[in-house]
């Protein structure tokens, strides 16, 4: 509990400061350079937000079981983004305590095919600081419970000073940004919401 509310008041901190620094800042299609740290990320109080809103099937808790984490993918409007940037991947929790839960570690755009998404993930860490955004294709799966990077199409900048994020995904970045070759999936597996009855996501738009 007191790791927590710590937590909270960091973030809180650590929110204002970059809003009192940012003046504003228009980002148009691209995230930020450095990742914000948001307030009001407990895993209840994410699951009270998704139960009081239809969702897209992109949208709920996902697990990143390679990198021992948990988000949440959700809309999201600002008038520093692009509408283009239409969802933000935010940690919940992980293994790594270093990492405020509120960080957003990624924003996700659509395409034309509503099965694949365009991805900018923070690949540096500094402290609790994530930097350097590169930008994948992920495939969301047809019953939406899966969503696999792409990773060979990682397009990302090197700086050796800093620690690498998300190294399960970002490993074989050295000098050249361009990436070719193949592995097993990684990505992230939906943990809520869960089924229905009707086989179809709890709280998930069902188009006729």
């Amino acid at each position: 509990m007191l790791r927590t509310i710590l937590l909270t008041c960091i973030a809180l901190l650590l929110a204002t400061t970059a809003i009192a620094n940012d003046g504003g800042k228009y980002y148009g299609d691209n995230p930020p350079k450095q990742a914000d740290i948001l307030p009001g990320y407990s895993p209840e109080s994410v699951r009270d937000r998704l139960d009081a809103t239809p969702l897209q099937p992109i949208e709920g808790i996902w697990e990143y079981p390679d990198e021992m984490m948990t988000v949440v993918v959700e809309r999201f409007t600002s008038p520093q983004f692009s509408h283009k940037l239409k969802y933000r991947i935010v940690l919940i929790d992980s293994e790594d305590l270093s990492l405020l839960p509120g960080t957003v570690i990624g924003y996700v755009a659509e395409s034309a095919d509503n099965s694949k998404f365009e991805l900018w993930l923070y690949s540096e860490q500094d402290g609790i600081n994530l930097l350097g955004p590169g930008k994948c294709v992920a495939t969301l799966n047809g019953d939406g419970t899966s969503l696999i990077f792409k990773r060979s199409s990682l397009k990302t900048r090197v700086r050796f000073n800093l620690t690498r994020f998300l190294p399960k995904l970002f490993r074989f970045i050295s000098v050249s940004p361009y990436i070719d070759k193949e592995e097993l999936p990684v990505g992230f597996s939906k943990i809520y919401p869960a089924f229905d009855d009707n086989e179809s996501l709890h709280h998930e738009i069902r188009y006729l």
